[in-house]
């Protein structure tokens, strides 16, 4: 296994560093050679319309572009800035936690693709989509990082 690649203890402690995701409640639920899965908290403040009662689609966005980096992460050893993102809405989710599925589409020297689903508590995809993300500076970002 190449010495980039990261264990779920180590991802959730860089993820909960950046206080919106930990704001968001986001805990690694798993992580293997294929996926993350990433469960969020949900919270009052996530509501897009008081009237309707559904969850921000920026929460489920943000959901999306976390699951897929955090899988770049999990292989190329940090997370990579998002250069363009894709979310493509499915239904309204409801209040309640949710769970996003991150997998990578192509991991890449200078660039990397991921998608990542989201799904609300009754296993039904409320979000879906699929980022860009620059990796050609992770080495250089990774050994920076270790000296922290």
């Amino acid at each position: 296994m190449p010495e980039n690649v990261k264990t779920a203890d180590e991802l959730q402690t860089r993820l909960v560093a950046n206080h919106f995701n930990e704001w968001m409640g986001l805990k690694i639920v798993g992580l293997d050679e294929d996926k993350i899965e990433i469960t969020m908290t949900w919270r009052e403040e996530m509501i897009s319309n008081p009237k309707a009662r559904v969850t921000h689609g920026g929460i489920l966005g943000a959901l999306v572009d976390v699951a897929a980096d955090f899988m770049i992460a999990a292989k190329a050893g940090a997370p990579a800035p998002t250069v363009d993102m894709r979310v493509d809405y499915h239904r309204a989710a409801m209040p309640g936690d949710l769970k996003a599925v991150g997998r990578i589409v192509r991991l890449g020297g200078t660039f990397s693709t991921a998608e990542a689903e989201v799904f609300d508590g009754d296993g039904k995809m409320v979000a879906s989509g699929r980022g860009l993300y620059f990796t050609g500076a992770l080495k250089k970002q990774v050994k920076f990082l270790a000296r922290f």
